[in-house]
């Protein structure tokens, strides 16, 4: 009985046995064909450029706000009513008629000094020993005229009338002198009635309201040039002898996200109480994208690095405590450890382990493993070019 017992034991233990190996085994290739069915992981979607070798120019950071080299604040010089011809922001070219301010006593005496020169200048011909017959000199005979070209297009309007007959001759000397001084500071007088633009540029602001009346010294619009714009960028004392004129300036206006070039015009030797200077920084502005008041933040040349290794800062990533950079070979991102060098705001030096015209990566990076498949997505060529 006992040894029936024995033989039933063994038989359940060596089908407990067998079921068991059973299970094992099918269960291993169950998860192989699991496994082969699952897919390998989708390469890596990654922008890349290649290093080149050229020089890095490095800067000081500074900043300020653009001016216009050439601004005129007009206020008026005589009373009266002005008539504005202009609007705020119209460009407006050289001699263009700014305003106008109508004063009738400014009028009446230019014309009463005009009719006065006329008399004196004709009595002046009259007496001219250089002058036997009206009919005998020429208009253009230049010893005649004043030096001042108005003047001179009045007395050659009296020339032309003695010679047509239509000015009675009258020999009678009279002091030319004086009345051509009244006659000067009645046209000087009456210039100040009407005000054209010196210059090319912009209207600014209009103080006055159009056919206000006016007290002298009144404001009433401004223009500027802002084909050129400048910048007076704070600089410390101790970076002073480090800025040359003519240096290279970048500049960052606030409210763009373009980036403009510039070069330092000059630099104030000057140092005021909190240790501090300026450079002048002046840029193009023809095509009109900047205006005056905007701030910027500046960079200025201070120093070039030449023949070196460069790439992109943002191919540069940190993994414990080492500088490294992705090198893309056949398909495949690879963890390349590099010596960094000086950097400015685009650039960084690669010392060593990286060779100009090695393809690296300069986005997706940041959460790749070393060899890990990438796809290279660049939408155009992306090698960068020395600056």
């Amino acid at each position: 009985m006992k040894k029936k017992i024995l033989v039933i034991v063994l038989v359940i233990i060596i089908a407990a046995l067998a079921a068991g190996a059973w299970f094992l085994f099918f269960n291993k290739k169950s998860k192989e064909a699991e496994d082969k069915s699952k897919p390998l992981a989708a390469p890596v979607p990654v922008k890349t450029v290649r290093s080149w070798k050229g020089d890095l120019p490095l800067y000081i950071s500074s900043s300020g706000k653009l001016e216009a080299i050439r601004v005129n604040d007009y206020i008026a010089e005589v009373t009266g009513n002005v008539n504005i011809k202009v609007k705020e922001g119209q460009f407006v070219q050289k001699g263009t008629l700014l305003f106008t301010i109508d004063n009738p006593t400014y009028q009446i005496n230019y014309e009463k000094a005009l009719l006065e020169y006329k008399k004196a200048y004709i009595q002046y011909l009259a007496i001219s020993e250089d002058v036997g017959s009206v009919e005998g000199f020429a208009v253009e005979q230049k010893d005649l005229y004043s030096d001042d070209s108005e003047v001179a297009k009045i007395q050659q309007d009296v020339v032309e009338g003695l010679q047509k007959g239509t000015i009675t001759r009258e020999r009678i000397k009279y002091r030319l002198g004086e009345q051509e001084l009244a006659l000067k500071q009645a046209l000087e007088n009456y210039k100040k009635c009407s005000i054209r633009a010196p210059f090319s540029g912009v209207v600014g602001k209009i103080a006055a309201k159009q056919g206000e009346y006016l007290q002298a010294g009144s404001a009433v619009l401004s223009i500027a040039d802002i084909t050129r714009l400048r910048i007076k960028a704070k600089i410390l004392v101790k970076d002073i002898n480090q800025i040359k004129e003519g240096a290279t300036a970048v500049i960052f206006p606030v409210v763009s996200e373009e980036k403009y070039s510039g070069r330092v015009y000059s630099v104030n030797p000057l140092i005021y109480d909190d240790n501090s200077t300026y450079a002048v920084v002046e840029l193009d502005n023809r095509k009109g994208d900047l205006y005056p008041g905007v701030f910027c933040d500046v960079l200025l040349q201070v120093d070039l690095i030449k023949d070196k290794v460069l790439v992109p800062k943002e191919a540069v990533l940190e993994r414990d405590g080492k500088k490294l950079v992705f090198v893309v070979k056949n398909g495949l991102g690879y963890w390349t450890y590099v010596d960094v060098g000086p950097e400015n705001y685009q650039y960084i030096v690669i010392e060593d382990k990286l060779d100009a015209g090695e393809e690296i990566i300069v986005e997706g990076h940041y959460v790749l493993n070393h060899k890990a498949a990438v796809t290279v997505v660049n939408n155009e060529d992306a090698a960068v070019e020395e600056e």
